[in-house]
């Protein structure tokens, strides 16, 4: 009966804990932080589950950034500190045009590995940083003058409280951890040792679970993101000559339609074939790509190439269009200039002849689904007959 009372007294002490918190600023004066030209700047949450004991642990926002907490806020009195003291990360978001966005993206992540930072992920077009939080304001300052600002944002959440009541909570874990230790160093009986042993592997696991969330907790405070998506400047040209009656068929190139026979390829890893008709031959992934292939009327008469140039001149003024030639293809890769934009890939095989265009288009409904169906569809069209 002794241990008994002795254990309920340990999880009563475990129960004392508080649950976790957090705040939110609402709004982040940002001319205070001396960001350029006013910042649209919202709160952002960090879903801190259920506590240890939730399966997910700490969740943070994709879109949270990590920011500065001097390390005094993350002592026992952080709670009471004034709001420069606070643990508050930041995200910034910059949405940009430039003639040459690629070698914006290469400057960008130079400066960071200079200023002590690393790159999070990069893509077409995007790149996410990690940043020092002392350079986060200088940083995201430096960006706005690398092109035409199109959209910027800073979101931020405050986390002192977060790692205040982590902190507690893994205080009184250790604590319980040592009275356990004790316990089952006094027990006589093997139920009661077993007992014992169940629940220090328990609070173990919590004393884990909760440095785990100290140390994500510390990164957050030490480093902030910057999120920067850079996309070629819109050129303003002439729009194509589309009273020339025998280009008018370009036009509906990315509108996914079989435009002749269909022509049958290989089915691209991680896509099923969706259709193979008289009328269309088609395959689909998971993530919404479309490969479709056939085999058009060459007339009026013109090689491959004469095509492909044709095809980059007609588009260049709608989307972002650059050529890429391989031994089996020309192909065309289109990006529309949407903030999430969809790229096409036009291929002319140059095993086409004088009667017929041998021609495959794809479809990638944004830069994930071709970051990761681009290789497959590459592949079939180098094995292409």
């Amino acid at each position: 009966m002794r241990y008994i009372i002795l254990l309920a007294s340990v999880l009563l002490l475990l129960a004392c804990a508080r649950a976790p918190h957090f705040e939110e600023y609402d709004e982040v004066d940002v001319k205070a932080m001396n960001i350029s030209e006013r910042s649209t700047v919202s709160a952002r949450d960090i879903d801190m589950g259920a506590g240890w004991g939730s399966a997910g642990g700490i969740r943070a926002s994709s879109k949270v950034a990590y920011a500065p907490a001097p390390m005094e806020a993350m002592g026992e009195d952080a709670s009471t500190a004034n709001f420069q003291e606070r643990m508050v990360n930041y995200t910034g978001n910059i949405h940009l045009e430039s003639s040459e966005p690629e070698t914006v993206i290469d400057t960008v992540i130079q400066r960071a590995v200079a200023k002590g930072g690393s790159v999070i992920n990069r893509r077409n077009g995007f790149v996410s940083l990690q940043i020092p939080v002392a350079q986060f304001r200088d940083f995201f300052n430096y960006i706005l003058t690398l092109g035409k600002i199109t959209s910027k944002n800073i979101y931020a959440s405050d986390i002192t409280d977060a790692y205040s009541d982590n902190a507690a909570r893994l205080r009184i874990a250790e604590i319980t951890l040592a009275r356990l230790q004790e316990l089952l160093a006094a027990a006589k009986t093997e139920p009661e040792k077993l007992a014992l042993l169940k629940e220090i592997q328990r609070v173990s696991e919590q004393i884990e679970q909760g440095k785990l969330t100290e140390k994500e907790l510390l990164r957050k405070a030490a480093f902030s993101t910057i999120n920067l998506w850079a996309r070629n400047t819109p050129v303003q040209v002439v729009p194509y000559r589309t009273n020339i009656r025998a280009f008018q068929w370009l036009a509906r190139l990315p509108e996914m339609a079989s435009l002749g026979k269909p022509f049958e390829l290989n089915v691209p890893q991680g896509f099923i074939e969706t259709e193979n008709s008289k009328t269309k031959w088609s395959t689909a992934s998971a993530l919404n790509t479309e490969l479709i292939a056939y085999e058009k009327e060459n007339n009026p008469q013109g090689t491959p190439d004469f095509w492909a140039n044709a095809m980059l001149e007609f588009f260049k003024s709608k989307y972002s269009a650059e050529l890429k030639t391989e031994e089996n293809f020309s192909l065309i890769r289109l990006q529309s200039f949407e903030p999430e934009p969809e790229v096409f890939y036009i291929a002319i095989l140059k095993k086409s002849d004088k009667k017929t265009l041998k021609i495959a288009v794809a479809n990638f409904p944004n830069l994930n689904a071709e970051q990761k169906n681009s290789e497959a569809v590459m592949e079939v069209l180098r094995g292409a007959k």
